[in-house]
């Protein structure tokens, strides 16, 4: 064989061997390629589901939030509604005539062990409690008290002013009035 001819095979047979190469390479690159888009579609639906799981999770939230708030309203406008009649009921206990209000405390009063006792009384009451008490005690007035008296003595204290009659029918009423409001008792 001839030299021009040993360099004709050589290159016939690198030509079929970078042909076999470019079509090896082809196909391995066709087949990367259609991998990476299998993955990226994946990894794309993976993103849209993750994001959708989101956005639900977001709602949910945003919902459960929105309920909290209404709920919590809903508490505000029955404990205004709760704290509006305790206030209603203030005012009518304040309202009611002179005599019945003497006739209350001198019940009340009457069976407490006075001794040594002063009774603080509201401003301009000093005159009803004087006649109540009849000299078993000492009456003060105490310019902080709306209505009602307080009984001290070294040994004991009876707060029967409005504020603590208040919160005493408060604490007795609350288990009625949650059960009234809410449906159950609290």
């Amino acid at each position: 064989m001839s030299a021009e001819g040993l360099k004709k095979a050589v290159l016939d047979r690198a030509r079929g061997e970078a042909s076999k190469i470019l079509a090896q390479a082809k196909s391995e690159t066709e087949a990367n390629r259609s991998r990476m888009l299998d993955e990226a579609r994946k990894s794309a639906l993976e993103l849209v589901q993750a994001a959708r799981q989101k956005g639900v999770q977001d709602r949910q939230q945003a919902l459960a939030a929105r309920e909290r708030e209404m709920g919590l309203e809903s508490l505000k406008a029955k404990n205004n509604l709760l704290d509006e009649a305790f206030r209603q009921a203030a005012a009518a206990f304040k309202a009611l005539p002179a005599q019945e209000l003497r006739a209350i405390y001198s019940r009340e009063l009457d069976g407490i062990d006075l001794k040594d006792a002063t009774v603080f009384v509201p401003r301009n009451a000093r005159g009803d409690f004087e006649v109540i008490l009849k000299g078993r005690a000492r009456v003060e007035e105490d310019p902080s008290l709306e209505a009602g008296y307080v009984v001290a003595r070294k040994d004991y204290r009876l707060d029967r002013s409005l504020v603590a009659r208040m919160e005493e029918i408060r604490a007795e009423l609350r288990p009625r009035v949650a059960e009234l409001l809410f449906g159950d008792k609290r």
